[in-house]
């Protein structure tokens, strides 16, 4: 079987597109080395973070170990320790373990130090009594603030120039949207306003009372090694509109954005291009403070390669970013931000999101996760396409595939598996020429040739984890587009089903509402013929959910 790459989206689609700009595109990039195939004790390790390279780390570095194992449990015993092999105390950030299908398990743990390391000084990561990394540190920490925070111009529709929007303009953005999406065609311009207001009533009358001020944030985080990187990101809070209610920054709500897949080269929140601009209007309108990461790979680093459905590194890069917006605020609002904190992503936003939850559980409360057509299971949702291309029977995770999608895909995901997780992928054994897969490595695949995927995918799956979630105040709405054609919707299903099994405390888990036969919908999918159109139509839908949440 062959596949041919996915023709681009269409105009008309830009309802759902503009707001996540189309998942799941990727370039593939050079080989890069093998496996550490470092062995403790029962457990082979896979990645360990920081690396040995890393002669200037943070001071409270975050350290991970992915593994595999005979048994569960058999590496827990994964430690810091100083120059003179001693034990350095510290907390256990995420744990998780999924059971491999090929034997034993996969596992990935990240910890912490309890308190701020010495600076200039050299560290062990020791797994069962064995060393599998070492590190010095140097002087700085993650999240410091690199640079002033500066004012970003909006240029999105008719929000042009202005790093300031007015209130206003924030309870008009559905009027904006519907004249970028009629290309300023008055006729189309109307009929969209009328479809838009009656479909989407949150986002047409988000009750905004404050302007908003969108900035540009800089700030430390971490690369591939571990080593300290600059990354930039988006920062959206409300400031007092003319006559309006004054703002007291003092215990103000948080709001995380998590943008969907993109190239490199597309516009970064941080341009102020980006739609998920729109999102952090409406929440700083309503009081609230939001910033999307750009996450490695875009904005500032976009020289490097995307952690594409990488959970330590995505989870990592997003509360170094917290960390910073609140220094930002205590320096130049001398405030306290509070600690309730709701966080919408889609499609790799609504991975982001989940993989984000634990970490950022040890810093805020959270309220409410909105994720959307989410790829939680990516073991699954990857091995069950392949199967199929190579000749396998259709299950759930791919009796609606778009085969035609998958060298997108599937590039984007094995390249960030090389460059992050240490995985042997050279391109030329995958892609032919023209990049489509090549026959022989579908039945090579199928065949079991390929299994040392299998780990690395495992690890970045929270939807078939063991990882434990205590969050008593946090409601989860779920969406996803039954006929999915990218992400499959049995990722949700299954996502939904962790968090409901026994030891998981949670205030609510709900599947969110795709208004699948409204007439957006219908109007859409009879317009449309873009490929990406299943992937990206609940998304209107979602954040009218979440803004029609925010308080």
């Amino acid at each position: 079987m062959r596949f041919s790459p996915p023709s681009p989206p269409s105009l008309f689609t830009a309802l759902s597109l503009s707001l996540l700009l189309a998942a799941c595109g990727g370039n593939k990039g050079d080989p890069g080395g093998k496996s550490p195939d470092i062995v403790a004790p029962a457990c082979k390790v896979l990645r360990v973070t920081p690396e040995a390279s890393v002669t200037a780390g943070f001071l409270d570095p975050l350290m991970t170990i992915d593994y595999t194992a005979a048994t569960p449990g058999a590496c827990d015993d994964f430690k810091l320790v100083d120059k003179a092999r001693a034990t350095v105390p510290t907390g256990v950030v995420a744990a998780s373990e999924w059971a491999n299908p090929n034997g034993g398990i996969a596992g990935s743990r990240t910890i912490e130090p309890l308190l701020t390391l010495l600076p200039d000084t050299p560290y062990g990561l020791q797994l069962n009594g064995t060393a599998v990394s070492s590190f010095n540190t140097g002087q700085q920490r993650r999240g410091a603030l690199d640079g002033e925070v500066t004012d970003l111009p909006v240029e999105f529709g008719e929000l042009k120039g202005a790093s300031r929007i007015a209130s206003a303009q924030i309870n008009g953005l559905i009027d904006v949207l519907a004249h970028d999406y009629a290309g300023g065609n008055p006729i189309a311009t109307g009929a969209l306003k009328l479809l838009l207001r009656h479909e989407l009533p949150h986002l047409a009358s988000p009750n905004a009372s404050f302007d908003a001020q969108v900035k540009r944030v800089r700030y430390r985080s971490l690369d591939a090694s571990g080593a300290p990187i600059t990354l930039s990101g988006l920062l959206v809070y409300p400031v007092q509109a003319p006559g309006g209610p004054a703002v007291d920054y003092n215990g103000k709500p948080l709001v995380i954005g998590q943008r969907g897949a993109e190239s490199n080269d597309a516009d970064a929140p941080s341009s102020g291009r980006n739609a998920m601009v729109l999102i952090g209007l409406a929440a700083a309108g309503k009081g609230h403070v939001y910033f999307t990461p750009d996450l490695i790979g875009r904005g500032d680093t976009a020289a490097s390669p995307q952690a594409f459905l990488i959970a330590a590194d995505t989870a990592a890069q997003t509360v170094d970013m917290l960390t910073a917006v609140n220094a930002y605020f205590v320096q130049n609002h001398q405030a306290q931000l509070g600690k309730d904190l709701r966080m919408l992503g889609p499609s790799q936003g609504a991975f982001s999101a989940m993989a984000s939850v634990p970490h950022l559980a040890r810093h805020t409360t959270i309220r409410l996760v909105s994720t959307g057509d989410g790829p939680f299971d990516n073991r699954h949702t990857t091995d069950s396409v392949l199967r199929a291309a190579a000749g396998a029977p259709l299950d759930e995770y791919s009796d609606k595939a778009d085969f035609s999608r998958i060298p997108d895909y599937l590039g984007r995901v094995l390249a960030a598996l090389r460059d992050y997780q240490h995985l042997d992928y050279d391109p030329k054994d995958v892609f032919d020429a023209g990049g489509q897969v090549l026959p022989s490595f579908l039945a090579d695949y199928r065949a079991g040739k390929h299994d040392d995927m299998t780990p690395h995918l495992l690890v970045n799956s929270p939807a078939s984890g063991s990882q434990r979630y205590d969050l008593p105040l946090a409601e989860f709405r779920m969406f996803h587009y039954s006929d999915d054609t990218l992400v499959p919707a049995r990722n949700t299903v299954d996502m939904m089903a962790r968090l409901q099994t026994a030891g998981q405390r949670v205030a609510s888990v709900t599947r969110g509402d795709c208004r699948e036969k409204s007439l957006l919908v219908k109007t859409l999918r009879e317009f449309s013929h873009s490929k990406s159109l299943p992937h990206t139509i609940c998304l209107p839908f979602q954040i009218d959910d979440f803004v029609g949440r925010l308080p």
